[in-house]
């Protein structure tokens, strides 16, 4: 480790964090905030350093309006993103990304992404939750399967949506809210509706979100419709969300229901693609390309929840199904030549697909033991079913003939590019939080995970690979986590963790075939991949005073038989060399790096709050890992009265120097500053208007162009310039 990034690391402890920004003028203290990333209840500055919250406040800093807003002001997290037609990738958590993230909402297993093999967006992302309807969002950096399984493998991330206690109790029996809100970057406008209401027994709530946009620009110049163009691809989108919960019961017995509804739709000119391409001595003259891309996903849950006064402090039991239906479908007008002969001029249509479907059932239960030793247990069970598929269609039509063909690129179609799948997953997990007389904690946890992988053949996946056979893929695991926290005096908390991590190789990596003969590559499977996993160290600190709040964290990762698609070969199809690429374990892959954040209130209404993060990656060769982040941070200011706030941010990065090649893309540092401010004239209405990018500071995301090569094209991934955001908030 450099003593330059030692020392940022060690000053950023005297910079700050941002969750307690706008907090009531007359709190001395910084107030703590409730997490569930532990599966158990708890103030923050009780959870491990590596554990951090977004409220609503930051989420309303941030004018959150996707996964990558969520995230905006939090270092050393960050979402790939694809802003020319696909969207938010997921979250990228110390280097990890994809699936090997645990993404949840409401305890419950989000969908998985689709990256079909492709560039750092995804063909199906996991940016499929509504923002306006979170209270807050959990996040636990490194490695968590002994509590959360094989999908914990990076880290976990936890979107907890709002409840009816949230707006009503017994003293407020009835909530309505209207809330909208524009943001300019897309010229985007979001309006939602809350309804919420409270009876002795029973409790309700509704909440309707409607949004519409265009492309997020960026700081690309060039507008032309060609393969030169760097501005983002004209786009229009529109979404809906639904979510209604109820329950009912009382104090000790409550039976709880809840309905999700999520769509979402772009429809994309892809003017970057048009033009003439070549690859060898075929050239494709484009004319027209249109993308028309859906996102469908339904939650649908029950279940009961026990609050206890003896040893069973709690329990809850639920049942639960989630169903993915995303379309991703486009429309291209082409001319095929090889030299001067023209090989093709037709009209393509094609219709692709991406199906999940989980059905669960999760059980919890939280006891305490009192005695010389305090001990607060937390065990359940859980039972996942998950089904998915990627059906894959396209017709070409002869423009000058008229005859119509399944046969594109070399591929017939229908096809899948990998079989249809069935995964079971059971597990089984404890963990015993045991508190000491002298106040140090020590908390052992250990989870065993069975699955089962089944996958069925067909025609279509035939099509794809004519030699592909049904394959079966069964693993299991014990993965234990060992946590020590240790107060020294009154203000300083010591803490250290040991934990594993396991996954199974996932629906596609194994069994994927597809080929593109007029681009000259192929995608061969491999059925002998094995799980990964890994051992994951922390050391960390917390300090906590009346008007301070810091924190301090450096871990070590490393990780065996990491997945990663590799290039084996190359075969020759009809005289020409096809690229041939196949998912492969890595013997080893680390990581390792420090994070330090804290928040000081130096004067009444007055914060000044930060946070830094700096990592490493390595590859089993020795090479940088591309997706470990550079050295990146967050300070802010604020100042809070009762009626009105100011804020201000400053979002940094050093350029991304450390990488596997010469010719992959160095991104620049930048520093970006954003202002905000916000006034509730009356009790019923409040009002928040942003600016972000004052400077108007051309920048690139790291996750977003992490191991691109460098083009001539690199401003079409630009984030977007000065931007604004208003908001208007009624509540009755």
């Amino acid at each position: 480790m450099k003593k330059k990034a030692i020392a940022c690391v060690v000053g950023a402890v005297f910079s700050g964090h941002l969750y307690a920004a706008q907090m009531p003028v007359e709190q001395a203290e910084i107030e703590p905030v409730v997490v569930t990333a532990d599966r158990n209840a708890q103030t923050l500055d009780k959870a491990a350093p590596n554990v951090s919250v977004i409220g609503r406040k930051t989420l309303n800093q941030a004018s959150a309006q996707n996964l990558d807003d969520i995230v905006m002001y939090e270092s050393g997290v960050s979402v790939p993103s694809d802003n020319n037609r696909r969207g938010h990738a997921g979250i990228n958590i110390r280097g990890i990304d994809g699936n090997r993230i645990l993404m949840m909402v409401d305890g419950v297993r989000i969908p998985e992404s689709y990256a079909g093999g492709g560039s750092n967006g995804a063909i199906s992302g996991r940016d499929m939750v509504e923002s306006d309807t979170l209270k807050q969002v959990d996040i636990v950096k490194g490695p968590y399967s002994a509590l959360y399984g094989s999908d914990a493998l990076g880290g976990v991330v936890n979107m907890v949506t709002l409840s009816p206690s949230d707006f009503v109790d017994e003293g407020k029996r009835g909530h309505f809210g209207l809330k909208h809100g524009y943001r300019s970057r897309d010229r985007s406008h979001g309006v939602t509706a809350t309804v919420a209401g409270f009876h002795e027994n029973a409790e309700g709530l509704l909440m309707l979100t409607r949004r519409q946009g265009h492309e997020t620009e960026n700081m690309g110049s060039d507008t032309s419709y060609s393969t030169a163009r760097t501005a983002t691809n004209p786009q229009k989108n529109n979404a809906y969300n639904i979510l209604a919960k109820g329950n009912i019961g009382n104090e000790h017995h409550r039976f709880e229901t809840l309905y999700e509804q999520y769509y979402h739709a772009n429809d994309t000119v892809l003017a970057n693609g048009l033009g003439s391409q070549s690859r060898g001595p075929v050239s494709i003259a484009t004319s027209e390309s249109n993308a028309r891309d859906r996102i469908r996903r339904q939650r649908i849950e029950a279940g009961y929840r026990y609050t206890g006064e003896g040893r069973l402090k709690e329990a809850n039991l639920t049942a639960y199904q989630q169903k993915l239906r995303t379309e991703d479908d486009a429309v291209d007008v082409s001319m095929t030549r090889m030299g001067a002969r023209l090989l093709g001029n037709s009209t393509r249509y094609s219709d692709y697909g991406f199906n999940q479907t989980i059905r669960g059932l999760n059980g919890r239960g939280v006891w305490e033991f009192d005695g010389a030793v305090k001990q607060t247990v937390v065990a359940g069970a859980e039972y996942k079913h998950a089904e998915t598929a990627r059906p894959r269609d396209s017709l070409t039509v002869d423009n000058l003939t008229g005859a119509v063909s399944k046969i594109y690129a070399g591929s017939t179609y229908p096809n899948k590019t990998f079989p249809d799948s069935k995964r079971k997953t059971f597990s089984v997990y404890a963990q015993d939080s045991l508190t000491f007389g002298n106040g140090i904690v020590l908390t052992p946890a250990l989870r065993y995970e069975k699955d089962k992988l089944n996958t069925s053949t067909d025609q279509a996946y035939l099509n794809a690979n004519p030699s592909g056979t049904a394959t079966r893929f069964s693993d299991s695991a014990l993965t234990p986590s060992l946590r020590l926290s240790v107060p020294m005096g009154e203000q300083f908390t010591g803490f250290a963790t040991y934990s594993q991590g396991f996954r199974t190789p996932p629906f596609d990596s194994a069994t994927m075939a597809f080929a593109n003969t007029t681009y000259g590559y192929a995608v061969i499977p491999n059925a002998n991949l094995k799980s990964e996993r890994s051992n994951s160290f922390e050391l960390g600190m917390k300090f906590k005073n009346e008007r301070t709040r810091a924190q301090v964290t450096a871990f070590y990762n490393r990780y065996r038989n990491f997945i990663n698609r590799t290039e084996i070969g190359t075969s020759t199809v009809g005289r020409r060399p096809i690229i041939q690429y196949q998912y492969q374990n890595l013997d080893h892959v680390k990581t390792y790096g420090a994070e330090a954040s804290a928040a000081y209130k130096f004067l009444p209404g007055w914060q000044v709050s930060g946070s830094i993060a700096w990592m490493r990656g390595e590859q089993q060769d020795g090479k940088p890992l591309d997706s470990a982040y550079p050295l990146n941070g967050v300070l802010g200011l604020d100042y809070t009265q009762e009626k009105w706030g100011v804020g201000t941010k400053l979002r940094w990065s050093k350029k991304h120097s450390r990488v596997s090649s010469d010719t992959v893309f160095q991104a620049p540092g930048y520093g970006v500053w954003d202002v905000g401010a916000w006034y509730k004239p009356f009790k019923n209405l409040e009002i928040g208007a942003n600016i972000y990018n004052v400077g108007n500071k051309k920048y690139w995301q790291h996750a977003d162009v992490s191991g691109m090569s460098r083009t001539s094209v690199m401003d079409l991934y630009t984030e977007s310039g000065r931007n604004f955001a208003a908001t208007v908030q009624l509540k009755f």
